[in-house]
């Protein structure tokens, strides 16, 4: 995959999409450094956009922080929400 600039709202689509692929919803989890390094394949500038995006994503509280911040979890309460906007931005779920 090539890196590309990508606006604010595709690297929260990213985000929400590896999370769902990790089946990462409530108590079960993903680690922060390996989701930063996935995302960051695919994304210009991965440190700031990604931390400024996640930070966006857990105050919408579609994204939960646990443990310090170390590892996230897509909120099961906007469930429909997110699989929404992944279909809107043509990822396939």
């Amino acid at each position: 995959m090539v890196k590309s600039t990508q606006t604010d709202k595709e690297i929260q689509d990213s985000i929400l999409f590896y999370l769902w692929q990790e089946g990462a919803w409530g108590e079960r989890y993903t680690n922060y450094e390996k989701m930063k390094r996935r995302i960051g394949m695919v994304v210009k500038n991965n440190g700031k956009n990604t931390d400024k995006q996640l930070a966006k994503l857990v105050n919408d509280r579609m994204v939960l922080k646990l443990k310090q911040g170390r590892t996230y979890s897509l909120n099961h309460l906007y469930r429909q929400t997110i699989e929404q906007r992944l279909i809107d931005a043509d990822f396939t779920i």
